[in-house]
């Protein structure tokens, strides 16, 4: 866990520790400090730290900017510079480097110990390391042992967050191609949106679990928690690398601290919903999908069914036996009948979507009416069948496998 630059700027403003250069680096985040004055030490740099020097080890092959430029090399978030005798100012080519690379360069004048100003970064890193282990133990008991009120109650009391409060869930999954997004890249996500909630938020705790990000807003009316939470998909969008992408499901809320449980768990199932099918009422980017629990429409209420025996029971009586022969006689008559019901059993718009003659269709709805033994000019027939495939969507078939 860290912090960023620019709370860090925020609690050291006192001992006058100045940006001069890099301030669209100032979201950067800070996991420690060291001490870096040769560009042998900075060679011991682990990425994330805030660097400082009194420029004691500079000389005529290790000039300022080379300096800067090391450090930089090594993942470092930004560096404090101590005016004093051993530099006089700060070239106009480091602080040209540092605007270029976004890289944050700080200024501290002679007379401030700069020691004092790693102790309190130090302990803002500590404390909120400590803090994020409480959070997260407490949501996570919150969601997974409501009946044991001991375990999160009072400690989410203590962070602000009332009995009576209303509640909303939030689950961020991040994918990579079609494996998800888990260890140590979900927790440096994580880290960084947790930041960037404390920036710029209130009402908001987030924790992070094996597979999966969680945030639960605190009475956060329905309007502007839609707009909260789309403008952190955009933000989550902006931090995803190569070929992730960030899936943003909201799920109802619930009244009472007690009740988290309720929405935490019909948000795993959006969430499971949102990442293996398209759901109508999502919004789709090129970076991820976000869905809302207001949008779901009738997956309201396929999400509440639990009992798999009736649903596999359901999908056999309907589409299944069309999945099946589809997989052994490799055709399309699902693809067919799929968008046949789409267009209200036009074979005109169904024809001219699929690209195929009239004629074509005609064939292959005859062929899924033979193979189904229904007769698709029936209302209650093509309900059955859009009912069968949005569940058979929802589990990706997996129930009928098993």
């Amino acid at each position: 866990m860290a912090v960023i630059l620019r709370e860090i700027m925020k609690q050291v403003q006192h001992l006058e520790m100045e940006l001069v250069a890099g301030e669209q680096g100032l979201d950067h985040e800070v996991s420690w400090t060291h001490m870096v004055d040769s560009d042998t030490i900075s060679e011991f740099l682990q990425g994330q730290e805030l660097t400082f020097t009194t420029g004691l080890g500079l000389n005529e092959n290790l000039t300022l900017l080379r300096l800067v430029k090391e450090v930089w090399r090594n993942h470092a978030s930004g560096i404090v510079i101590n005016i004093g005798p051993y530099i006089s100012e700060i070239g106009q080519d480091v602080i040209d480097f540092a605007n270029e690379k976004g890289f944050p360069v700080f200024r501290v004048p002679w007379k401030i110990h700069m020691a004092e100003i790693m102790r309190i970064i130090c302990f803002a890193i500590t404390k909120e390391q400590q803090n994020t282990i409480e959070v997260t133990a407490a949501l996570n008991n919150a969601f997974l042992c409501p009946g044991q009120e001991e375990l999160y109650v009072s400690a989410l009391m203590r962070k602000g967050y009332f009995v009576e409060s209303d509640y909303t869930v939030v689950n961020i999954r991040v994918k990579e191609e079609k494996s998800q997004v888990t260890g140590a890249r979900l927790e440096q996500i994580a880290s960084t949106l947790s930041s960037h909630l404390r920036c710029n938020y209130s009402g908001i705790l987030c924790c992070a679990q094996e597979k999966q990000i969680l945030m639960v807003l605190c009475d956060y009316p329905s309007e502007i928690c839609q707009k909260t939470v789309e403008r952190i998909f955009d933000r989550l969008c902006l931090v995803t690398h190569g070929n992730e992408q960030v899936f943003v499901s909201v799920s109802k809320p619930v009244n009472g601290i007690r009740q988290l449980y309720k929405s935490y768990g019909f948000g795993e199932k959006m969430a499971d919903l949102l990442t293996s099918c398209n759901v109508p009422g999502e919004i789709k980017t090129d970076s991820g999908k976000l869905l809302f629990y207001k949008n779901l429409g009738i997956y309201k209420v396929l999400l509440t069914l639990t009992d798999k025996d009736v649903v596999l029971e359901y999908m056999r009586d309907t589409v299944f036996p069309l999945y099946e022969y589809d997989e052994i006689n490799h055709t399309d008559l699902v693809n067919v009948l799929r968008c046949y019901l789409k267009h209200d059993c036009s074979v005109k718009d169904t024809a001219q979507e699929l690209i195929v003659h009239r004629n074509t269709v005609n064939y292959k709805i005859g062929k899924v009416s033979e193979i189904l033994e229904k007769d698709l000019s029936s209302f209650e027939v093509r309900f059955q069948l859009n009912l069968g495939f949005l569940l058979y969507e929802m589990g990706r078939g997996d129930i009928v496998d098993n």
